[in-house]
């Protein structure tokens, strides 16, 4: 439950930020001699997989129905809240516990 609440909350953050990247990525893809590794290189594969897990919730919710992503973005996106929000919020994040779990790792 934890991961998934994190997870969430970096989802709420990307839905909030202003991205006009297009999907190109931010760094261009370099080659180096002799196995160099950067001394960032773990830090940038751990956000592409954060990324990749925020972009497989972002799927999970459009795949809810509609009264449960209603109740999922009234609450982190602080739009309206569709009438038994309380009810429809703990089914979609049962929904989301369940589905999220198989398809994102630890």
């Amino acid at each position: 439950m934890d991961r998934l609440l994190e997870l969430l909350d970096k989802w709420k953050r990307y839905m909030k930020s202003d991205n006009h990247k297009l999907g190109y990525p931010s760094k261009s893809l370099g080659m180096s001699s002799g196995g160099e590794s950067s001394y960032d290189a773990f830090d940038e594969m751990y956000e592409d997989v954060e990324d990749t897990n925020v972009r497989t919730v972002d799927a999970v919710i459009h795949s809810l129905p509609k009264d449960q992503k209603e109740a999922i973005y009234a609450r982190y996106l602080n739009t309206k809240k569709p009438q038994l929000y309380e009810y429809k919020l703990q089914i979609a994040i049962d929904n989301l516990l369940t589905i999220v779990g198989r398809r994102v790792g630890a």
